[in-house]
């Protein structure tokens, strides 16, 4: 453990910079613990005025266990801390015990500390090196003017904006990591550092005229699309305002339209720029990460708008779906080769209540199904769930108790439609003004006013299917409601821009235009992929945050039901969605089947596709031991039926099912098709015993509400290549109920994306190169 300690050391002292260093001089060691119970009690020992030592930083590996701890040592007490592991080595205690072992004997590794040994959040959002951004730099208490000072020989920016705690104060720095890096090593001032891109305080703040020199700064930094530029969101909101200088590029003045032209395509003060809002998130996403980079940008999607809310007055309720269907054609006509994400965030709020379909969630899943119309396409169009209204009552208690009975707006409940509620890591509250006011949302959990479906039957949708970043709200007992603060929401594009060029902006609406603009970077990406494979995808690729997680009391059905029905199945990743990566495969198969038959007058079931996948080509001896995580993701479109008699089985709401199931590691092809014929007559799949159910996260029961099904297998390799095979079948629906009529329901084609992923996700084993080169044959299909 000496050794360790004095190469730490003097790989720290050889990186320093002389002309940088200012005030006590050290190092920042990482101290590493096998588990949190065995660093708990000697983490009092490594924050020690006694020795010196001041602990800066505490993480958990979430995998491993192993909890690090950083801890800043002036160079003066080094020679106290390797004394301590000197005397461990050659000295007893009173009885007769090795002195300090408690706190030696648990240490497993002393290693130099980087800045990102102290970095607080993901660390995939890192940037690179060279990049400029604003950091949140808490530094220790006491120290601002010396850092102040390194910050200066470095030529950093350091906002006026600061929070001053006991023990910590918190700047708002912008560097690159590479200088941030230097100052760390060559001072003991800093205790942690957090991306401050969530907190859009300091553009709201400032005057209009500072506004318009930051974005006409960004603007040219903007790069005009591409020529060919096939993929686009289309906003339907209350218009969009082309004038923006960060708007203009990516939306043609042919693409800015009105579904009645006497309304005009501008947005209206009437609904506060809802629509323009949307469409900076729709193109920028979090408009401040641009805002704070020094490079151009190219994106590949443009935006489109329909304004469906008029000027004054009020649309028919009952004309909605009529409504959104016309816009988005009105759009068609003017680009129809395009593959366009129609992005929804008007809602209605009384209309869905127990996830029964309704008029205008009939017309969305009618328009994404492409069935209205003959040889219509498919669409993809993505709804925010609708905000609930909470009291600041609702939310100084448990604020997700109110969460679970606000239900998810119309048309969000339609089958088609990705549904996008909201969460929020927003939870830096910087404005000293508001510092006694608690935090609604703690990291990682739901926004405050996101809606969910727990109290709906579970015939109906798993609503919202993902999350995106929504916002967060503070709340204090002496006021009737809460407060939507500017520091924990989002930064997007202002349309009064005699007033503003920017504005803070949230909930499920921002969730939705953030989910739309991923969604069109996918299909920019992958124009080949179906609406079905996208909207597939983004739920394929997402996963539940560790607080989410955490309020899973058990993996049972009512412990997953609940996380489902509250946060869909998680936070999508664009990087997952768009690659593969050596140890993190994903397959993509886009395919059909004819679900029904007709055999003497009586339809039946008529066709299953097996799809075989070559894991037998992975290595079993490099691979034992090792856990694997197989997810499966099944995306398809319903043609809708709309009645109350939906609730018998004749007259059902979908025109029919699909459902994957996954061969025993016991079982031949041919009974394994058997038994799934048998076991899915009678409940549509639910009752379907998957090979090894309990190695499933959800199982068929819970997996198979709606028209989007995603499950993960975990087990060993062994297991695994006995389950080469999924199976894709159908279930019942009014296709095969319906009775006479032209045409002949039952005489169609239904099509499906089917997305597989194998992971290793402890292992750095490459299974990306043995799985793609068994696949030079493709994945057969059976009949």
């Amino acid at each position: 453990m000496g050794v360790a300690l004095a190469a730490a050391v003097a790989a720290s002292v050889n990186q320093r910079d002389q002309a940088l260093q200012l005030g006590v001089q050290g190092v920042y060691l990482d101290f590493e613990f096998a588990s949190k119970n065995a660093a708990k009690e000697l983490l009092d020992r490594l924050d020690s005025t006694q020795v010196g030592m001041n602990l800066a930083a505490v993480h958990q590996d979430d995998k491993t266990g192993v909890v690090r701890a950083t801890v800043a040592v002036p160079d003066a007490s080094v020679p106290k801390l390797t004394k301590k592991i000197t005397d461990y080595r050659n000295r007893n205690n009173r009885y007769g015990n090795p002195m300090n072992a408690a706190l030696v004997t648990n240490i497993e590794g002393i290693r130099h500390a980087a800045l990102r040994s102290i970095f607080v959040g993901d660390p995939r959002r890192l940037p690179e090196p060279h990049t400029p951004i604003w950091w949140e730099t808490w530094i220790r208490a006491g120290t601002r003017e010396e850092f102040l000072n390194l910050a200066r020989q470095s030529q950093l920016e350091v906002s006026d904006t600061s929070l001053t705690f006991p023990d910590r104060e918190i700047l708002l720095v912008r560097s690159s990591l590479d200088v941030l890096s230097r100052i760390f090593l060559n001072s003991l001032i800093m205790a942690e550092v957090r991306l401050a891109l969530d907190t859009p305080s300091v553009f709201i703040e400032m005057r209009n005229d500072e506004q318009v020199e930051w974005s006409d700064e960004a603007a040219a930094r903007l790069l005009p699309p591409e020529a060919d530029v096939q993929s686009s969101v289309l906003i339907l909101d209350s218009g969009v305002n082309r004038s923006h200088a960060l708007i203009a590029p990516y939306l043609a003045a042919t693409d800015w339209q009105a579904l009645q032209s006497t309304w005009g395509p501008n947005d209206m003060r009437r609904f506060d720029g809802h629509g323009t809002a949307m469409a900076g998130l729709a193109l920028h996403g979090d408009l401040e990460a641009f805002l704070k980079s020094t490079t151009p940008k190219q994106y590949t999607h443009v935006l489109e708008s329909v304004k469906i809310l008029p000027p004054a007055g009020r649309n028919d309720p009952k004309l909605y779906g009529r409504i959104t269907q016309n816009a988005v054609r009105l759009m068609e006509s003017i680009n129809p080769g395009r593959w366009r994400v129609t992005c929804l965030a008007v809602t209605a709020k009384d209309d869905a209540k127990g996830g029964r379909p309704t008029a205008w969630s009939s017309a969305v899943d009618q328009l994404a199904s492409g069935v209205a119309v003959e040889e219509e396409a498919k669409r993809l169009i993505v709804v925010s769930a609708g905000n609930s209204q909470p009291s600041t009552a609702d939310v100084l208690g448990n604020y997700l108790d109110f969460a679970d009975t606000s239900e998810v707006h119309s048309p969000a409940q339609a089958w088609n439609a990705l549904t996008v509620g909201a969460f929020t890591e927003r939870t830096n509250m910087i404005d000293p003004t508001f510092a006694s006011w608690a935090l609604v949302a703690p990291f990682g959990d739901l926004s405050p006013t996101s809606s969910t479906s727990l109290l709906w039957h579970d015939q109906w949708p798993l609503k919202p299917e993902v999350v995106f970043e929504g916002g967060n709200m503070i709340a204090d007992a002496s006021t009737p409601e809460p407060h939507t603060h500017t520091d924990v929401r989002l930064l997007t594009t202002d349309y009064d821009l005699g007033a503003a060029q920017f504005r803070h902006f949230g909930d499920t609406s921002a969730a939705a235009a953030l989910a739309s603009q991923m969604a069109a970077r996918l299909a920019a990406a992958q124009p080949t992929y179906w609406p079905e494979t996208v909207r597939g995808m983004l739920v394929h690729s997402a996963d539940w945050t560790d607080a989410m997680k955490g309020h899973r009391t058990s993996t049972s059905f009512q412990g997953n039901r609940l996380l489902l029905r509250r946060y869909g199945y998680g936070v999508p990743n664009i990087e997952r969605a768009l690659k593969s990566a050596s140890n993190d495969l994903t397959l993509v198969i886009q395919d059909s089947l004819r679900p029904f038959k007709n055999e003497g007058g009586r339809v039946k079931t008529n066709q299953m596709n097996i799809h075989r996948f070559p894991w037998a080509s992975l290595d079993l001896t490099a691979l034992e031991g090792i856990d694997l995580e197989l997810r499966v993701t099944l995306s398809y479109f319903i043609e809708p039926n709309p009645s109350e008699r939906g609730f018998i089985q004749r007259f059902r709401y979908a025109s029919h099912g699909l459902r994957f199931a996954v061969k025993g590691p016991l079982e031949d092809e041919e009974s394994f098709k058997a038994r799934i014929q048998h076991e899915s007559r009678p409940d549509e799949g639910a009752g379907i015993r998957d090979a090894g159910n309990e190695l499933w996260e959800f199982g068929p029961k819970l997996r198979t509400s709606g028209s989007l099904h995603s499950d993960r297998w975990r087990g060993d390799i062994a297991t695994l290549q006995g389950c080469e095979s999924i199976l894709i079948y159908p279930v019942s629906g009014w296709w095969r109920e319906k009775r006479g009529g032209v045409p002949d329901y039952w005489d169609r084609d239904a099509r499906y994306s089917l997305i597989v992923t194998l992971r290793a996700p402890e292992a750095e084993i490459d299974i990306y190169t043995p799985i793609t080169t068994a696949l030079t044959v493709p994945v057969s299909t059976e009949i």
